[in-house]
């Protein structure tokens, strides 16, 4: 059976259903290899195959994320022709959107920095480190001030929340200069992302302009995860979108199910080629900062984002029990909880490590209590999260939306819409930028 999606009644935007289990899914790899790493299974399994396939799989998950919100950001948009749908429509959703549970998530965390401290060395934030949280500049600011924790010292999973306001203010400057040069747009991306990665790596800038007292490798790892080194990524989901709705115009939903079967194979091993690579670059380095390591090979990062792209644009436009697995009511739902899980499993991670004693010798025993721990906590506070502050926000926002328009005249819904503009934030708290400082949040 050929895929059929459906698509939004007032706009004609598709509603890609997968996308909540590519988002789901990956949100699980991202818990699990936070897990790994506190319960000590990495540690034990260096240098083995076991190792390689960890990292390789688990360790660039951040990845999909960008892609993923480069796809639903500008799907809409390239249903529209190229229009964003008024740049003020477009910053209310994605404030209502990423905001509310952004800031709870940054309540909690400091309400328990002051109160029930998991480390003594923590101490008071100051009033700049939380500003710099509470406006998204946490990444940015590593680059120039000491003593600016990220996640204020236990929750180093928000430092791509960084990463993706930057490409909120980005899209509306670039959505239709893009969407009439697509190809043009990702081949200028993935030279920014290469030139960047050489600047962060080789340049010595970022240790030139670095505070006092910082260790290189730790700058340039940061530098390397700021928002250039992932305009690739979120291109890639941007020409996908596009690529997307021109193929659903041109061929036939048997035609795409047919080529994209055709296509899978040479995807899936791609796919795999690049994850053992980017996992055998891991192996090089031990500990939290591997998957920023990793991705200091630019090739290898660049084919390992590429792959994964193809390998989801197969199964988006496969048959349907080639999407089944990824669209579902489970994926559904757990996708709905995304991102309140991403937010807050770190903070449970660290406080389960402090006040439970887990272990971490690397044990099974060991990782499945972790897992009993982890997985549950951070699955309440996520659906506590949407239901209380997340979801009323975004339903305010749509509410004034509605009154707000004049009679008659149908909105440009796609920045609301679940499966699209819903689905982009979820990330990667265990590679990225802020890998070099994650450690902290695992010790």
């Amino acid at each position: 059976m050929s895929s059929s999606p459906t698509e939004n009644r007032i706009t004609g935007t598709p509603l890609v259903a997968a996308l909540d289990g590519f988002r789901a899914y990956a949100i699980a790899g991202v818990v699990l290899i936070h897990v790994l790493l506190a319960s000590g299974v990495v540690a034990r399994t260096e240098g083995s195959l076991a190792n390689t396939a960890i990292w390789g799989l688990l360790g660039n998950v951040i990845d999909a994320f960008f892609i993923i919100s480069g796809f639903v950001l500008f799907l809409p948009i390239v249903v529209r022709g190229g229009d964003l749908g008024g740049i003020g429509r477009f910053a209310r959703g994605r404030a209502a959107r990423l905001l509310p549970g952004y800031w709870l998530c940054l309540v909690v965390a400091l309400g328990l920095v002051l109160i029930v401290p998991p480390f003594a060395a923590l101490g008071t934030p100051s009033a700049l480190e939380i500003a710099a949280n509470f406006a998204a500049l946490q990444m940015p600011i590593q680059l120039f001030v000491a003593d600016v924790a990220i996640g204020f010292g236990i929750d180093g999973a928000l430092w791509m929340i960084s990463v993706i306001v930057g490409l909120y203010f980005l899209l509306p400057l670039i959505a239709r200069p893009y969407f009439r040069h697509p190809l043009l747009g990702l081949a200028l991306a993935a030279a920014i992302t290469l030139g960047w990665k050489q600047l962060a790596l080789h340049s010595g800038l970022f240790e030139a302009i670095a505070p006092e007292g910082a260790v290189p490798w730790a700058i340039r790892l940061v530098a390397l995860d700021q928002l250039p080194g992932w305009l690739f990524s979120f291109g890639l989901g941007m020409t996908g979108a596009w690529a997307y709705v021109r193929a659903r115009e041109r061929f036939s939903p048997e035609t795409l199910s047919r080529r994209a079967l055709q296509a899978l194979p040479v995807a899936l091993a791609s796919y795999i080629l690049f994850a053992y690579l980017y996992g055998k670059t891991g192996d090089t380095v031990s500990g939290a900062v591997t998957g920023s390591v990793a991705r200091s090979d630019s090739v290898g990062a660049l084919g390992s984002s590429l792959s994964r792209a193809a390998l989801m644009g197969a199964i988006i436009l496969g048959p349907l029990w080639l999407q089944r697995p990824f669209a579902n009511p489970f994926a559904s739902r757990a996708a709905e909880l995304s991102f309140g899980l991403y937010l807050v499993h770190v903070i449970v991670i660290v406080y389960a490590a402090r006040y439970l004693g887990l272990g971490t010798d690397g044990g099974v025993g060991t990782l499945a209590l972790w897992l009993v721990v982890v997985f549950p906590v951070s699955f309440l506070y996520a659906l506590a999260s949407s239901r209380l502050v997340e979801r009323p926000a975004r339903d305010w926002v749509r509410r004034r939306e509605r009154r707000g328009r004049p009679p008659g005249r149908a909105a440009a819904r796609g920045v609301f819409e679940p499966r699209v503009a819903d689905g982009d934030v979820g990330a990667d708290p265990q590679s990225g930028a802020a890998d070099a400082y994650q450690s902290r949040s695992l010790s």
